[in-house]
């Protein structure tokens, strides 16, 4: 495809994510539904104008603990110093609410900090890109960026100034330079690709321990390309990076860093159940949002993994990762919609796969992405502004259900009627999509 096509195309992309993204920026997700917001922009404010990082939390383990309520009257326990999280997220965090003029804690409002969620967005759709169009091409490239600029989850997650939205453009652009490193071997930028993935990286874990995931899948996929060095190389960074955090903890607090390990590592339970809850209760932060494009999402991984293709491995690697360290640190935390942000960029990816290879050539299975999408779309859409209607639902079961006999009878496979109806199907649920990310509201 033209370069100048596709950037064309990737500019509208990204100002139709900006547009939904920014649409109730600061209205919904409602201030309240993750105060976590405010602990990693505390966290990087005293650092920039203390030198030591103060937040909030509810745990035991800190000695020094004072009791705060903002100016809109929430009650905070803040603590000094805070150990809870490496600092490099906070101090992003409190470096942008810096740059607007805050300085003390006072004048942290959603309004002012929630910009930074939007900026995230917009390198998350472009770390999508690039790192599928590095796989498979720059129509699988835009076709992947243009499904995760409108999921309505990832549309409403991504206006949350959380540490998995700093977290997800690092964990991209690690894979892709690792893919780079791995594609381009003649490249002029073949070593700097290598140090890029490395340090990015490295970068990761400095953010959120949990974000080792990135180096894990970065070293996996080096090492199933066989690439012995190269993964040795980007441990060896990892390594060094992540020493410099557990100096900056031992040497602002022994005691209380020491037992905050002790108390995350035995943190959560490891149950099926816990597991389970990826499926069982759809979240975008704290509510439950049914949103058909992730479950289709997780359908079409399975298809990518059952495809022996090796250029599959980069994203069944980097979600498999991340998975690993799902299951191993983070699950059956209840209501905590944001640590399932980092599997949507590869669902997003999965997806746009999925329908290159199946649209209007597989129409059994297109029925079946068009029944899950679209009804769970017209619940947050039209059930929601005017009500369940039988006629609406089974008139579209209807329109799918005769798109989709070409696969009862092949010999119509070949008529443009059909294919125009699974186009104009597909045109519906962009529509319906583009809806629902911009009517989401908790109310």
């Amino acid at each position: 495809m033209n370069k100048k096509i596709v950037y064309l195309v990737l500019g509208f992309i990204l100002l139709v994510g900006f547009t939904l993204r920014n649409h109730d920026l600061t209205v919904w997700p409602r201030e309240g539904a993750t105060f976590d917001e405010f602990a990693w922009t505390f966290q990087g404010i005293s650092i920039f104008t203390k030198g030591v990082p103060t937040s909030w939390s509810p745990l035991s383990a800190y000695k020094n603990r004072v009791e705060y309520k903002n100016p809109q009257g929430t009650r905070f326990t803040l603590v000094t110093p805070y150990l809870e999280h490496p600092p490099l997220f906070g101090l992003v965090a409190g470096g942008f609410a810096y740059l607007r003029g805050i300085r003390i804690f006072d004048d942290v409002t959603i309004d002012k900090i929630r910009p930074l969620a939007l900026v995230l967005g917009m390198i998350s759709i472009v770390g999508v890109f690039l790192l599928s169009s590095q796989i498979y091409g720059s129509v699988i490239g835009l076709l992947s960026a243009g499904i995760y600029a409108i999921i309505p989850t990832t549309v409403v997650g991504s206006r949350l100034v959380q540490n998995e939205n700093f977290f997800i453009p690092f964990f991209l652009f690690a894979l892709y330079f690792t893919a780079r490193y791995i594609m381009e071997k003649h490249s002029s930028w073949y070593s700097k690709n290598l140090l890029f993935a490395a340090c990015f990286s490295a970068l990761a874990p400095l953010a959120k321990v949990p974000w080792m995931g990135a180096s894990l899948a970065v070293v996996c996929i080096l090492l199933y390309f066989k690439k012995w060095k190269a993964g040795l190389f980007v441990i060896g960074m990892v390594a060094i990076s992540f020493s410099t955090y557990i100096f900056y903890g031992l040497m602002l607090d022994k005691e209380v860093f020491l037992n905050l390990w002790k108390f995350q590592m035995a943190r959560y339970d490891m149950t099926f159940a816990s597991l389970f809850v990826l499926f069982r209760d759809p979240l975008v932060a704290d509510r439950t949002f049914v949103d058909g494009w992730l479950y289709m999402g997780w359908a079409a991984f399975i298809c990518l993994l059952a495809d022996n293709n090796k250029k599959n491995m980069y994203v069944a690697i980097g979600l498999l990762a991340y998975f690993a360290v799902f299951v191993f640190a983070i699950p059956s935390e209840s209501l905590h919609g944001w640590y399932r942000y980092p599997f949507y960029p590869f669902l997003a990816i999965a997806l746009a796969v999925f329908l290159k290879r199946f649209f209007n050539s597989n129409y059994f299975i297109m029925a079946i992405f068009f029944i899950i999408t679209g009804s769970a779309l017209l619940e947050t859409t039209w059930q929601r502004l005017y009500g369940f209607s039988y006629p609406i639902l089974r008139s579209y079961l209807l329109v799918v259900a005769f798109g989709a006999l070409p696969g009862l009878f092949p010999s119509l496979s070949g008529k443009k009627l059909f294919r125009w109806v699974n186009w104009m199907i597909l045109l519906f649920i962009i529509l319906l999509t583009l809806w629902s990310s911009n009517l989401y509201n908790e109310q």
